[in-house]
């Protein structure tokens, strides 16, 4: 069976087929029109789905359930409007977590800025499920007020999340004041939460009194969070007004500090409520709120749950998956086998989140010889790329298929070696233009991982910050944020390939199983997609080589001629 499952809201457009109970393909609609988060392309002729179509051959025809959530602008799916059935937005999300998860029952927790409207209630916020086989129970929501912010209200145009109630929000407003705004367009904004969740280290509890006095906690895991109409947002709008310099960046990291906590405060609240409801102790996580990695980590140190299972795509364009496994197992009626370890014909678990097309040797060549670049052809990429790091070298890394979400998994990388603090500040202001404070990842073998971090389970994607153990941290600087954690990413050679064995070998060289592993892109950016997009990247950047599959590029003969010797 073939399941097409869309994703997004008004941004991040995203598609995702699912064939035979298993992720076939999926893509982002950014990493096609080079628009981050896909704000203002034409969503009628989004390309995302046709994307996946022509990935696997196979026509619209041949699709049996085409599914979107009801967030989505409807000129995604104009074209097949009448095959479409709609879900709610937050079932999406939960559907992307559980029903890819390795789990037979499971927690679920969906928290995020807005998703669909009830009649009565208002829009939801925070969602908690029970997922067991194939179904997906709720058990209790949040719901937030204020629908529209474009006097819309009665044809219910999604608003992105601008609610009451709505820790997503809350960020949102938080991360616009300190001035992450990436997107504006009247009183409608896109942000980049990112940034104030990897500032909150820098700053102090000076605002917590004011964050939390407008909090209270409720029973059955719900809470009330007053923003709008004389709330939080009337202080946190105003809180860096008259501030310059230094003074503004660090009540700007207080701010961060203080929406950190409380939206820490909320989801253990309800994390310990929805363990204790149900007794599990495996829980999976979607919604935007579900990149706060940082409040992930905090749900695995301070509550019962010993698994989490994470989203990859944690946001609105995750939402294709959730909707593609269930037009496979709710509309086609498919069961959902799971075991320790699924064999033979049954339907994997979802284990690595690289679910764009390959591109083969004719096209890696073709565009080569666009670029002018020097490159030449060599027999183990990964053990050269690996013995270029210690030497200080900064690459480029682009192998199979691309991430589905926002982090770059060692398939559309830039690395470097995790031992020189230095690269942290070179990689900033060289090669990503973006703020000094911002952390770096590191990739580890993931049966290493607790040698370096407090860290009992695998994070295969980036959605867990754990703290560098104090006696690592001078060893790994360059990727132990401020605060002595670090987001990380434990490879395995089943679901990493040649990103593990390039690992594996820089341990080999320097005792050290752990690479800096970033997103390939600059700042504002989507991840790259194709060879063209890498090399025209790599051209003008301060990368030293490129390795696109087993072909390495370089600025210069004499450069490549480097490469050689090294290799030899």
């Amino acid at each position: 069976m073939l399941a097409l499952g869309l994703g997004g809201s008004n941004h991040d457009f995203s598609a995702c087929l699912v064939e035979n109970g298993e992720i076939a393909v999926g893509i982002e609609e950014e990493r096609l029109t080079r628009r981050k988060y896909a704000v203002n392309v034409n969503s009628l002729a989004n390309q995302c789905w046709r994307y996946c179509l022509t990935a696997r051959g196979v026509r619209l025809g041949q699709v049996e359930a085409i599914v979107a959530d009801d967030t989505l602008l409807p000129s995604c799916y104009f074209p097949f409007r009448s095959r479409t059935t709609l879900i709610r937005h937050h079932l999406a999300h939960a559907a992307s977590a559980f029903h890819p998860s390795p789990f037979p029952e499971a927690a679920i927790l969906v928290v995020d800025g807005a998703g669909s409207l009830f009649d009565g209630q208002g829009v939801e916020t925070l969602t908690m499920s029970v997922g067991s086989g194939t179904e997906i129970t709720e058990i209790s929501k949040v719901f937030g007020t204020n629908w529209s912010t474009d006097g819309l209200r009665d044809t219910r145009v999604y608003q992105a999340g601008d609610s009451d109630h709505s820790l997503g929000f809350l960020y949102k407003a938080v991360s616009r004041a300190i001035g992450f705004t990436l997107y504006e367009e009247g009183r409608w904004y896109l942000t980049e939460d990112g940034k104030t969740m990897g500032l909150a280290p820098y700053g102090t509890d000076r605002y917590r009194s004011e964050f939390h006095r407008h909090l209270d906690l409720l029973p059955e895991g719900r809470y009330t969070l007053h923003l709008k109409d004389g709330g939080l947002l009337d202080f946190v709008e105003h809180a860096l007004d008259g501030f310059e310099g230094d003074e503004r960046f660090a009540r700007g990291a207080d701010l961060a500090w203080a929406a950190q906590d409380l939206l820490e405060t909320a989801v253990l609240h309800a994390a310990h409520w929805l363990h204790r409801e149900t007794g599990l102790t495996r829980l999976c996580l979607a919604g935007g709120v579900a990149l706060n990695s940082v409040a992930n980590g905090k749900i695995l140190r301070d509550t019962p749950f010993t698994e989490i299972y994470a989203q990859p795509a944690a946001g609105d364009n995750g939402c294709a998956v959730g909707c593609a496994y269930y037009g496979h197992h709710v509309l086609g009626g498919h069961p959902r086998p799971r075991a320790p370890r699924a064999r033979g014909s049954a339907p994997r678990p979802q284990t690595h989140t690289y679910l764009g097309r390959s591109y083969g040797t004719e096209e890696i060549r073709a565009a080569l010889d666009a670029s002018g670049l020097p490159h030449r052809r060599v027999a183990r990429p990964a053990r050269l790329a690996a013995e270029l790091l210690p030497q200080g070298a900064l690459i480029g890394w682009f192998t199979g298929g691309s991430e589905f979400g926002p982090r770059a998994l060692g398939h559309r990388s830039i690395l470097a070696d995790p031992r020189r603090a230095e690269m942290k500040d070179i990689l900033n202001s060289k090669v990503k233009h973006r703020e000094a404070f911002r952390p770096f990842a590191p990739a580890v073998l993931a049966e290493r991982a607790a040698d370096y971090f407090e860290l009992d389970i695998e994070s295969p994607y980036m959605l867990i910050v754990a703290p560098v153990r104090q006696d690592r941290r001078r060893e790994i600087p360059a990727v132990t944020h401020v605060d002595g954690t670090a987001r990380v990413q434990t490879v395995t050679p089943e679901a990493n390939g040649s990103f593990h064995e390039l690992v594996a070998r820089f341990g080999e060289i320097t005792s050290v199983p752990v690479v800096l592993n970033t997103s390939f892109n600059d700042r504002g950016e989507p991840i790259v997609e194709t060879p063209g997009q890498a090399l025209a990247f790599f051209g003008p950047s301060q990368l030293d080589y490129l390795f696109l599959e087993d072909f390495v590029v370089a600025h210069s003969a004499t450069d490549l001629d480097a490469v050689t010797e090294v290799a030899g």
